[in-house]
């Protein structure tokens, strides 16, 4: 029994689970995470370190070297790359394109880096890795004000960011331009010889006066304390009070004098600012806001600005908090321009199906491709992808394919009932021809597209929903013209049997004489013919070399 008969003996059933892919489909459409583009696995991570004051060469070979070492140890690993500079180390590690799953070997890093900490120089801060390159900003908040400090701006910044991540899906916010305050001292080289200072020993009695260490326990009996001694230094007043060590000479005793008398001590931001942020000409600080994996960014953003305009109404007056970019607007406009092609593309099939195989027939072919687009869409959704530029451009790609099985069904078994035979006994034999010719040729057809699902790069990363998209829609569409189809001919095709034969030929019946016609003359010259078509072929290679080169075509909008 093939699938066209089991369809017929369980019709109900059928009607059934196609009236909820229809339901479900239509809701996956609504509900599926939209974005602009596919995700790309970024496999790089940056391992950072820094020791204030050391030099670059024995950065390298102190810090860097050692690091390099361990990390080297990862199976996984593509490329390491190093930058030493003073007081700063900074690697780039890179994994191979075919790990997708990189969550396991971005941990393997961090112990390998960790295990290295205990054989790092004393003094030097506790490396960082940093592997969220990958995230993407779906909003871009800037605040700026007249007339208040960054400092002021920065509290503020703070404030902002905590109320922000009250909103459901936010995974992480970056806060950006912000220029932290340095406290500088500036030293007279000659004064501290006059007083046999060495500079030195002078910022290691700062550093110890500065430095947090665990205190350990008090047990007094039924109770016991933990001490946590903390830093001394609060303010700019605390460190000028610092007490620096006046060595004994030319008979005198050691002394002490206070920093703020053999220093200027003066509280500033860096200069030249770094990494400065400016919204409209101003010095703005800026909210880079990532949503977690998942959620729909239409559903998102809405959300997100409700929470802003909440904080608008609470901020000071002078403050302003605007918004630099909006994702869901881009991630929108995509989607329904894309859909608005799929809606134009399914007419064009719909009007030539209907044009050249009649209404009827035309009408059961044309209902075979939006059942297909709804149970494409269902799923997509149960196979978690999303609605992107890709996928959905791999619906319109699928349109022109998916429609030949409908024909190809509809066609034969109208052909079988023009023979004279019984409707049923019609159907059933369709089924049973067909099965494996239209399966064989979807299958063929999705093979194609196969290597850019396989491929292992960020490029077939980026293509991998065209091939499953069009590999779930060719399939769809076999199983419904073998199922779905056949039953819609079995109640709704009209055969006349006894209808006299037209004195004219029709359309059809002309572009059917007119091909035989050519392929009759292409027969009496057949040899010239195949030397015609590879010559041609062989002149489109040579051709194809001239052809720009272009993975991505160029962004429609003015953002980097």
């Amino acid at each position: 029994m093939n699938l066209t008969e089991l369809a017929y003996k369980y019709q109900k059933l059928l009607f059934f689970i196609i009236v909820i892919f229809t339901i479900y489909g239509a809701y996956s459409y609504f509900t599926l995470p939209a974005q602009e583009d596919p995700s790309i696995t970024i496999r790089e991570a940056v391992v950072s370190t820094s020791y204030p004051g050391m030099s670059p060469d024995r950065v390298e070979l102190l810090i860097t070297k050692k690091l390099e070492e361990n990390i080297r140890k990862i199976p996984e690993i593509k490329e390491i790359t190093s930058v030493s500079s003073t007081g700063s180390s900074v690697i780039h590690v890179k994994i191979q394109d075919k790990y997708f799953d990189i969550k396991n070997i971005w941990q393997n890093l961090r112990n390998k880096v960790n295990d290295v900490q205990k054989d790092l120089p004393d003094g030097t801060r506790p490396s960082i890795v940093n592997d969220e390159f990958g995230d993407v900003a779906v909003i871009t908040l800037a605040l700026t004000a007249d007339g208040f400090a960054m400092k002021e701006m920065y509290d503020m910044s703070k404030h902002i960011r905590d109320h922000l991540y009250g909103v459901k899906g936010t995974k992480k916010i970056d806060v950006l331009g912000v220029q932290r305050e340095r406290i500088y001292l500036e030293v007279n080289t000659a004064k501290l010889e006059k007083l046999g200072i060495n500079p030195r020993e002078m910022m290691n009695t700062l550093r110890k006066q500065n430095i947090i260490h665990p205190g350990g326990e008090i047990d007094a009996g039924a109770r016991s304390f933990v001490v946590e001694p903390s830093g001394n230094y609060e303010s700019v007043t605390d460190i000028g009070d610092t007490l620096i060590k006046i060595p004994a000479s030319r008979g005198l005793k050691e002394s002490v004098i206070p920093l703020k008398d053999i220093v200027d001590i003066t509280r500033d931001y860096i200069d030249p600012p770094y990494q400065p942020a400016y919204f409209n000409g101003k010095p703005a600080v800026v909210f880079a806001i990532s949503m977690l994996e998942g959620f729909n960014v239409l559903e998102y953003a809405p959300r997100a600005l409700e929470k802003i305009d909440e904080i608008k109404a609470s901020m000071p007056i002078g403050y302003n908090l605007d918004i630099a970019t909006y994702q869901a607007d881009v991630v929108a406009a995509t989607i329904d321009g894309v859909s608005l092609n799929v809606i134009q593309t399914l007419a064009i099939v719909l009007a030539t199906v209907i044009m050249f195989l009649g209404f009827r027939t035309g009408s059961i072919v044309g209902a075979l491709v939006p059942l297909v687009m709804v149970v494409s869409l269902a799923l997509m959704n149960i196979f978690d992808i999303k609605l992107e530029r890709m996928s959905l451009a791999s619906l319109i790609i699928s349109l022109g394919l998916l429609v030949d099985n409908g024909i190809v069904v509809a066609e034969d078994v109208m052909s079988r009932m023009e023979n004279k035979i019984d409707r049923l006994e019609a159907i059933k034999q369709c089924g049973k021809e067909l099965t494996v010719p239209l399966l064989t040729s979807s299958l063929t057809t999705i093979l194609f597209f196969m290597p850019l699902m396989m491929a292992e790069h960020t490029a077939g990363e980026y293509t991998r929903s065209l091939s499953l998209v069009i590999t779930i829609a060719l399939l769809s569409s076999w199983v419904i013209a073998m199922t779905f189809t056949p039953l819609l001919c079995f109640y709704f095709i009209k055969v006349d049997t006894n209808k006299p034969k037209k004195d004219k030929p029709g359309l059809m019946e002309k572009i059917n004489k007119g091909y035989e016609v050519f392929l009759k003359g292409v027969l009496k010259v057949r040899y010239i013919f195949v030397l015609s078509m590879f010559a041609l072929f062989i002149f489109s290679l040579y051709s194809a070399k001239d052809l720009p080169k272009r993975f991505f075509p160029d962004s429609d909008r003015p953002q980097i």
